[in-house]
């Protein structure tokens, strides 16, 4: 089962992550500390009986290990330098802007949604009339616009703010037309949560910060 994880973040608060200012930047490392690995330690740093075997390991015994989808404190420096992400890193580095996100979003929800199942509540707005413009697909097609290649089972999009208050009216309108009750409570649930965006936007203005728009990490 996939999880389509939201969250009501200004856009250019995501992008802006990536180079981040100096006033920035400590409070994204705090957000982050969660997130990371220690740095890697060098098996038998010591030495041992380990240290002594052949060429029967293609890795040395004391080579570090380093996970692809498990951030250090390095994929946060070059995050926040908005230098150049290397390929291996990449996985590590969406996990760990996705930490930045949530840390960021003034509310998040959760949507237990595979490939099939994705397809299907798609299919069920549009025979309530909705246009695919605001279908859930439609959202994970639009890239965030951010220096990262995507990566295998992880699709991340987004819509402005003014979209996701149009996915709210277009689905609450759908939902008499939606025949599985499974999928009115989702529907339901979902409508409730962006209906909140009218007034995180001026909570928003309070603070100075850009009024939420719509984030979506796909794990599927």
């Amino acid at each position: 089962m996939g999880e389509l994880r939201l969250y009501a973040v200004g856009i250019d608060e995501v992008r802006q992550m990536f180079g981040a200012s100096d006033a920035e930047q400590q409070r994204l490392r705090d957000l982050a500390a969660a997130a990371l690995a220690p740095p890697p330690v060098a098996a038998q740093a010591h030495g041992g009986l380990l240290t002594k075997l052949g060429p029967i390991f293609k890795r040395p015994p004391a080579a570090l290990v380093v996970s692809p989808t498990q951030p250090v404190p390095r994929d946060l420096e070059v995050l926040l330098a908005g230098a150049y992400v290397a390929p291996e890193r990449t996985g590590a580095t969406w996990r760990l802007l996705e930490t930045l996100v949530q840390g960021t979003a003034w509310e998040s929800t959760l949507l237990a949604l595979s490939p099939e199942s994705l397809d299907e509540l798609d299919f069920a707005l549009v025979r309530g009339g909705v246009t695919s413009a605001v279908g859930l697909r439609h959202l994970l097609m639009n890239p965030l616009g951010v220096q990262l290649l995507p990566v295998r089972g992880l699709t991340v999009g987004w819509h402005r703010h003014e979209q996701a208050l149009a996915m709210a009216t277009a689905y609450r309108s759908a939902l008499p037309q939606v025949e599985s009750r499974e999928q009115q409570e989702m529907l339901a649930a979902l409508v409730r949560w962006l209906d909140d965006f009218v007034g995180l936007a001026a909570r928003a203005s309070t603070f100075a910060r850009p009024v939420p728009d719509l984030t979506g990490f796909w794990a599927n």
